[in-house]
């Protein structure tokens, strides 16, 4: 992990949950830039083209790649492709403004870099190191559930299999599906939703959901017709379910498999 656990929770209880920038000094020049949160309005475009950060050049078998920083990656494989280079554009515009543009080069000693402009000057040159932390901060910020921990080949298609069977035969509601939704719920406007950032829409959205199944079990659990012995734990004490957690030993992993292949 590039961003290490504390200041990720530093940058969660400071900036995330306040929907503020988060100012990032670039060692060239000291120049700070600003990473902000992606709207709901602007998130379809995010998604798109977030995929040019979330690249695993370390599972491609080339030696002389998986040696590669990202950003080297990115610069000398990737973007030679017009298509990825709009891509990346895109995602840097989004999170650090639209008055920026964007160049790639090599120093003197051959190492690459990434350039911020705005007109004909060069605001600054970030480097690989530094394009790594910006991009961890941009993908945390827009997915609160987003996880970079290494997976191995194996445990991947493991997860890949019980994902695929958990979700299997349910629908996966549209974003304007789920904007609906969370207008009905809370009262706000199209355009207050459009507004706020996708991070702070997508967990109102999902407390929605876990309010509506909290009060519908507590009914259920007040009837006299059915019987349920666990204890109903409102959403917001419950605690959260870790993705890896079923992955702890190959007993309960099958158990969680047969499970969901029953639905």
């Amino acid at each position: 992990m590039i961003v290490d656990d504390k200041q990720l929770e530093y940058y969660e209880q400071y900036y995330f949950a306040n929907e503020l920038p988060v100012p990032f000094k670039v060692k060239d020049n000291n120049y700070i830039i600003y990473i902000r949160p992606v709207t709901v309005s602007m998130f379809p475009f995010y998604q798109h083209n977030v995929g040019i950060l979330l690249i695993d050049k370390n599972r491609i078998s080339d030696a002389k790649i998986i040696s590669m920083s990202y950003l080297q990656y990115l610069v000398e494989v990737v973007l030679q492709d017009e298509e990825y280079q709009r891509a990346l554009v895109k995602i840097l515009n989004l999170s650090l403004g639209d008055d920026y543009t964007f160049i790639v080069g090599h120093h003197e000693n051959g190492k690459v870099y990434l350039g911020v402009k705005q007109g004909e000057q060069i605001l600054c040159k970030i480097n690989a190191k530094e394009f790594d932390k910006i991009s961890e901060i941009i993908l945390n910020y827009n997915d609160k559930n987003y996880d970079n921990r290494y997976v191995s080949e194996d445990m991947r298609k493991a997860m890949e299999d019980y994902y695929r069977i958990k979700f299997k035969d349910k629908y996966m509601p549209t974003l304007e599906e789920k904007k609906a939704f969370v207008s009905f719920k809370s009262g706000l406007t199209l355009k207050q939703i459009n507004e706020m950032s996708y991070r702070y829409f997508d967990i109102m959205y999902n407390q929605c959901i876990e309010n509506d199944l909290f009060f519908s079990q507590k009914i259920i659990q007040a009837s006299e017709k059915y019987k349920v012995n666990d204890e109903i734990v409102y959403p917001l004490f419950k605690k959260k379910d870790n993705k890896f957690d079923f992955l702890q030993n190959a007993d309960a992993f099958e158990k969680k498999v047969s499970a969901a292949a029953k639905g």
